[in-house]
């Protein structure tokens, strides 16, 4: 078995979002399920228990299931009642290898009565451990008024969801799904992140407002995380410049995490669209972030609170990899075919940094896929790297390359440690990797996982060099140089493209927008 979705109270949508964190694969629909797990070409084995008892079973099996089934290398375990209409749904295989646990053969007499004498139980019901315990049928659903009188209060008489308890309020979530009425409890969106976050999407299937649009928006990461107070932390962020009396209660939710300032669609203080690369401003861009989108539009923001402040006049916007700023103001792209433009700082001579940039295009032996100006590398040129694994800098006049991935470099990101340079890089390998320009690459990863790093960043902090390193699948993963556990995991729900670091704080660009995470390190 490759990943077990235990189906009972599960839509399509929670399982869709289950099945794609358990595979390590970002996918927001069964399409884009289906497209990532056809790229990986791996047999892949999927339990499917308690059929019958999903959300929608009849939805399930022909949206998610039968898919699923179509591809050659995906086999189901399905445990449903022999002849269900949910059984008998799953048509995308001519025939289905049936095992009837109801047959005395698949169980062992011996065994069974053991069990039976160590649990009290009746052996003369063998083979079924159902009955052998008494179990008759499933009890009565309880109803919403009888589910909300058993959630404890606190002293001034609001509800306690840590009191109440993940199955109470999983359960009482569930009853309002059935009877309706959410509204009462999407109040307080604590009742949210306390509550099995399954239940809570079955729940919340088809409500309008911003509290199920936010919950939709990061449901991946939400039905993934099993603390309550993370899942607040990252309800709260996407609800920032949407809904501030939800961020107020979910504030008060202690997580090790807490976002600063947010900007996603229909904000009150601004969306700047997709975050596709983040640059952390100089010169006249002091003090500023800039965000390009994948259109090659760029705005900036101020760093501190997030405010939107201008946008950049560029001569041709055009699709853009990545965008950077030199020490010395100059603004370099680098756009989707892999060229590099530079836009000089006012009232500089660009002729020196032009030159720089030249001569790393001209050097590199694939196209460009990424690039970031560091201090401790000469002031006019950034870093960049290439489809084919190498990393180029200019140094003495020359231009001096080390390849470091297997395949394309798709992040670049550094920090001066000690007066001089460490970049860090990520490839489509899933492997980050910090090294000195000039040095003898490190032999071992500083991290590695199966999906490619979508994005880095680096800082040297007090106590010591600080990594930041996002993959595919969405996790983005801390890390102290030399410390053996990271410092921090978080994910939004949502692909991360860009990240910056600052003192005690890393900032996320992803395909819904932006957000800047303090966590106190």
């Amino acid at each position: 078995m490759h990943v077990v979705l235990p189906a009972p109270g599960m839509t399509v949508r929670a399982a869709l979002w289950t099945l794609a964190h358990r595979l390590g694969v970002a996918a927001r629909t069964p399409a884009e399920l289906l497209t990532a797990m056809a790229e990986s070409g791996g047999r892949t084995v999927i339990c499917v228990p308690g059929l019958d008892r999903a959300a929608d079973p009849g939805r399930l099996v022909g949206e998610l299931l039968n898919p699923l089934l179509r591809l050659s290398q995906v086999r189901l375990v399905v445990e449903a009642p022999d002849g269900s209409p949910e059984a008998l749904g799953l048509t995308a295989v001519p025939e289905a290898a049936v095992l009837d646990l109801d047959h005395p053969q698949w169980t062992d007499r011996a065994r069974f009565e053991a069990w039976c004498a160590a649990v009290g139980a009746d052996a003369a019901a063998y083979p079924s451990p159902g009955r052998a315990l008494g179990v008759a049928g499933r009890p009565e659903p309880r109803g919403v008024a009888e589910l909300a009188a058993l959630v404890p209060r606190t002293p001034d008489g609001t509800p306690d969801p840590a009191g109440a308890g993940e199955q109470l309020l999983a359960e009482l979530w569930t009853a309002t799904g059935r009877e309706g009425g959410t509204a009462q409890l999407l109040a307080d969106p604590t009742l949210l992140t306390y509550a099995g976050p399954v239940a809570v999407t079955a729940a919340l299937e088809g409500q309008a407002g911003p509290v199920a649009a936010a919950w939709d928006a990061a449901g991946p990461a939400l039905v993934a995380e099993p603390d309550p107070a993370i899942r607040a932390a990252v309800l709260r962020t996407r609800l920032i410049g949407l809904d501030d009396a939800a961020v107020a209660r979910l504030g008060t939710v202690a997580a090790p995490w807490r976002a600063a300032w947010g900007l996603w669609p229909d904000s009150s203080v601004g969306w700047p669209g997709p975050v596709a690369a983040l640059a952390v401003g100089a010169g006249r861009y002091a003090g500023q972030l800039l965000l390009a989108d994948p259109g090659g539009t760029i705005r900036t923001v101020d760093a501190a609170t997030g405010t939107p402040v201008a946008g950049v006049e560029l001569p041709s916007p055009k699709p853009l990899r990545g965008v950077t700023v030199t020490q010395d103001g100059h603004l370099v792209l680098l756009d989707a075919w892999g060229g590099l433009e530079l836009l000089p700082a006012e009232g500089t001579d660009a002729a020196q940094a032009q030159t720089a940039a030249a001569a790393l295009q001209g050097a590199a032996g694939a196209d460009l896929s990424v690039l970031h100006a560091v201090g401790g590398l000469p002031a006019e040129a950034p870093a960049v790297a290439d489809e084919a694994g190498r990393v180029y800098w200019r140094q003495g006049g020359q231009v001096l390359a080390e390849r470091l991935h297997q395949g394309p470099v798709t992040a670049l990101g550094g920090a001066v440690r000690g007066g001089r340079a460490v970049l860090a890089s990520g490839g489509l390998d899933g492997a980050v990797r910090l090294w000195s320009p000039g040095a003898a690459p490190v032999a071992e990863p500083l991290d590695r996982r199966d999906p490619l790093v979508s994005a880095v960043a680096a800082a040297e902090t007090p106590a010591g060099l600080l990594v930041a390193a996002a993959w595919a699948d969405g996790l983005t993963r801390l890390r102290l140089v030399g410390s053996p556990e990271p410092l921090l995991e978080l994910r939004l729900g949502t692909q991360v493209w860009a990240l910056t670091l600052a003192p005690g704080r890393v900032v996320l660009g992803t395909a819904d927008g932006v957000a800047a995470v303090d966590f106190g390190a």
